[in-house]
């Protein structure tokens, strides 16, 4: 068991990561499986919670985690059954919110105590970033949910079309297939714009920073 932990606390940012990566390709997952896209979704959301679950380390955040994480995955398994239900939406999107905030904090709390470069360093803020798509994706399916004429979507869409337009956005990629029409839309865009060209700019300077730091020692 002790081996067991040890692996797991090495290669934490790196299941999270995977564990990520999985839940962005969930449409890819339902066609070649031929699952419901209900199901397919609730399961990679939960390996996706059980995998960011693993950075917490203290008693307290691990607490939180797992409280803010059962309560996330009961309001997806309650959505899968309660199809339509507006209060349940609400539900699993602020405590959705909520933990990975969370995750963020706790990430960036860990990344702030790595002295030198090493797999953990590199690994962080690609998970940071990713964090950062998903809570974008949270906020902009909020946005439709208060106003339904919010954005421009394409035909056929789901709420996995606004995780896709968090990361174009952040990336400022710009494809034009879903575009925001309202004043909050569009703000929260352009700060999602903004947030992530800075973030890769500072995560960029402090790798820089730290790799010249362990030259130099």
């Amino acid at each position: 068991m002790s081996r067991l932990n040890s692996i797991i606390a090495n290669y934490k940012y790196l299941i999270a990561i995977l564990s990520v990566l999985n839940f962005l390709l969930t449409p890819f997952h339902i066609l070649i499986t031929g699952i419901s896209p209900a199901y397919v979704t609730v399961i990679n959301y939960t390996l996706l919670i059980i995998g960011s679950s693993l950075l917490a380390t203290n008693k307290l955040a691990k607490s939180i985690t797992y409280i803010i994480g059962f309560f996330t995955l009961l309001a997806i398994w309650l959505e899968l059954s309660n199809d339509g239900s507006i209060v349940i939406l609400i539900y699993r999107l602020v405590s959705s919110f909520l933990l990975f905030a969370c995750f963020c904090v706790i990430l960036v709390r860990q990344l702030l105590l790595i002295k030198e470069i090493s797999l953990q360093f590199i690994l962080g803020p690609l998970l940071g970033f990713l964090y950062l798509g998903i809570i974008g994706g949270v906020l902009f399916e909020s946005i439709d949910l208060i106003n339904s004429d919010s954005f421009r979507l394409i035909e056929g869409y789901s709420g996995y079309s606004f995780y896709y337009f968090s990361f174009i956005s952040i990336t400022t990629v710009g494809y034009g297939d879903i575009t925001p029409l309202t004043a909050p839309a569009q703000s929260i865009t352009l700060v999602m714009n903004i947030i992530g060209q800075f973030y890769l700019a500072i995560v960029i300077g402090v790798f820089v920073g730290k790799y010249i730091n362990t030259k130099s020692k």
